[in-house]
């Protein structure tokens, strides 16, 4: 899983064609990604289906590397299931806004079939940017 964590922000970071085609190899055709926070209201809300929702949303602007960094900081393995928790900065005019995020993938084939996200904006500081002169 950590290649995949790896692939994606390789893809993020470069922007470029073939390293987004490369993300394929670990999706499942029908990979299912699903979102909860402690500020939606509907539990595990599908937000995405397919290998090609996946790679257009790691193409989209709000997750180049330059508007959003990740550090992976804990992965773990059980069975079909690996959970990767990592540190989100998303960079804005205002200051950095940082969240903890955890993924929980299912694994099925050697191939991701789901992936479950949870982030947690809740108490998590806005550093401010220095302003430019």
């Amino acid at each position: 899983m950590l290649a995949y964590v790896e692939a994606a922000q390789r893809a993020r970071t470069s922007g470029v064609e073939d390293d987004f085609e490369a993300i394929r190899a670990y999706l499942a055709d029908e990979v299912e990604i699903r979102l909860v926070s402690p500020w939606t209201n509907e539990p595990w809300r599908t937000a995405h289906t397919g290998a090609d929702a996946v790679v257009a949303r790691l193409r989209a602007g709000t997750n180049a590397s330059a508007r959003l960094t990740t550090e992976t900081v804990n992965a773990v393995a059980a069975g079909g299931d690996v959970l990767i928790e990592q540190v989100s900065t998303l960079h804005t005019d205002e200051g950095d806004k940082v969240s903890g995020v955890a993924h929980l993938f299912t694994v099925v084939d050697n191939q991701i079939a789901r992936i479950r996200t949870y982030r947690n904006d809740a108490g998590l500081p806005t550093v401010e940017r220095p302003r430019r002169m």
